[in-house]
């Protein structure tokens, strides 16, 4: 049965995802077996995707066997479930003439702080 696969380097950064049976990623046709890590499907056929679908980019812990995106802003720190936090939470909503408005928010690095 084909699944997908990720291919990680040494820092556990994933460099490519592909579609694969895993006879052919053992069989070592793309490179050491070692480097490919099954990310979508369990034995079961139930799509599983360990936290979250991985992507080139994205960093895989082998400890948790998760992957997570890579981080967004150099302020922002790595919590126990693999999200990334702000250093400040994000705002839920903009009060305006008495309404409760949600915006898309932006970050901005260099004043740390959100801004609509």
């Amino acid at each position: 049965m084909a699944t997908y696969f990720a291919k990680v380097d040494e820092s556990n950064i994933v460099l490519q995802v592909i579609v694969s049976g895993a006879d052919f990623i053992n069989s070592g046709k793309v490179g050491d077996p070692s480097t490919w890590v099954e990310c979508f499907l369990d034995e079961d056929g139930v799509i599983n995707p360990k936290k979250q679908y991985p992507g080139r980019g994205c960093n895989y812990d082998s400890n948790a066997d998760t992957f997570y995106p890579e981080q967004p802003y150099p302020s922002w720190t790595l919590d126990g479930n693999y999200d990334w936090q702000p250093p400040i939470p994000k705002p839920e909503y903009v009060e305006y003439d008495g309404n409760n408005i949600d915006l898309p928010w932006l970050w901005d690095e260099d004043t740390q702080s959100w801004s609509t």
